[in-house]
């Protein structure tokens, strides 16, 4: 009796699965838990993924801003932010989330479609953040991650996840580049050793190079399948969003002193002169 009871349950349970299914492909219920939130959820079927694929972000819980802000001041297309969370405390330093098909180079333009979590799949990892802001170190200096935040704000601030810049970490690949300089410019590669985006968030991790923006506490999205030049959104779906440099006022225009009309004079400014003394009289001859 114990096996047939056995079978018994085992044919329930297939019974119950099936039913399951076929409520589900009529959209009469849903069974199982609900689909994770803002999670990154799409990744092209030509991406490759091997034991050097950085890890996955499915399933971190990220700390958030609250929804609905407005987005040049949150640094996020989509309004909310994943990443550096508290507004106030970092102004200028987002992190974002985004989906995007197959690996882009982080440092592809923006299209100006706005696109996020919460919002439609990105055509490039640039567009999740908010006009007026840009991806990170787009242009390979590491001032624009050094001047805003410390190595602990980008490791503990930033919050549970990950969030990439758009540099790698070292300058040629296989070489841990020495601390750099004040014109120091980093590449964005797209695979091998050394590659991986520098990255912050709580789910980074140091290499053996940690010299490229903080020095020996510099972090990145480890996994050289995936460097800065071929990123997923399944893995490297963080993306960190600088507010751009405020341009200078424009100088005040100065209105131009208009010329006098040809064959007229200008007025004289100049002070009247006195009219000349009076001569003495003479003196009489004596008579």
């Amino acid at each position: 009796m114990g096996v047939i009871t056995g079978y018994s349950a085992a044919m329930k349970l297939r019974a119950v699965l099936a039913l399951c299914g076929l409520l589900s492909s009529t959209a009469l219920i849903a069974c199982g838990p609900p689909p994770a939130t803002n999670t990154a959820k799409k990744v092209g079927k030509e991406v490759k993924v091997d034991d050097n694929a950085p890890t996955s972000l499915t399933d971190i819980k990220f700390q958030e801003s609250e929804r609905g802000g407005d987005p040049k001041l949150v640094g996020c297309a989509d309004g909310q932010r994943e990443g550096f969370a508290d507004i106030k405390k970092f102004p200028t330093i987002a992190g974002c989330l985004g989906v995007w098909d197959g690996s882009l180079t982080l440092r592809k333009g923006p299209t100006r479609k706005a696109c996020g979590d919460d919002l439609d799949v990105c055509a490039s990892p640039a567009d999740v953040c908010a006009e007026g802001w840009h991806v990170c170190a787009r242009d390979g200096d590491y001032h624009d991650l050094s001047d805003r935040i410390d190595d602990k704000q980008c490791s503990e601030g930033a919050g549970p996840g990950k969030f990439v810049a758009g540099i790698s970490h070292v300058k040629k690949k296989k070489e841990c580049a020495p601390a750099p300089g004040p014109t120091t410019r980093y590449p964005c590669l797209k695979d091998g050793y050394g590659a991986e985006p520098v990255c912050c968030g709580q789910n980074c991790r140091t290499g053996e190079c940690r010299d490229a923006v903080w020095p020996q506490q510099t972090r990145i999205s480890v996994g050289k399948a995936q460097g800065c030049g071929a990123v997923t959104s399944d893995r490297n779906g963080g993306v960190l969003c600088c507010q751009d440099a405020e341009k200078p006022a424009a100088p005040a225009i100065v209105k131009p002193i208009e010329a006098a009309p040809t064959g007229t004079e200008a007025p004289s400014e100049a002070a009247p002169t006195e009219p000349p003394a009076e001569p003495a009289p003479a003196d009489k001859p004596n008579e």
